[in-house]
């Protein structure tokens, strides 16, 4: 979850840096930028925009699925999925 009001790019206090991540057909790709919260956020906006573009991601805001693609391989849609939870109820 982001903390830094931009899509993909959390800022990590203890550690001093942003992690970007990309998700896009199956692949995942994770960025690291050095830098102080909120001076260095542009820098970290740019990464994001350049791992975009090398996977050929449609830049935009929005949340966009990339349907028929899971860990890199294509699948259907079937009828009804449930989901269960992993917690357990005591």
């Amino acid at each position: 979850m982001s903390n830094t009001g931009q899509k993909g790019i959390t800022y990590l206090p203890d550690q001093g840096v942003y992690k970007v991540t990309v998700g896009w057909r199956g692949k995942v790709l994770t960025r690291y930028v050095r830098g102080n919260h909120p001076k260095d956020l542009p820098k970290a906006i740019r990464v994001r925009n350049e791992v975009e573009k090398k996977l050929n991601k449609p830049r935009t805001n929005e949340v966009v699925r990339s349907f028929g693609f899971a860990q890199g391989k294509a699948w259907k849609r079937r009828g009804k999925v449930i989901v269960k939870s992993s917690k357990r109820r005591r």
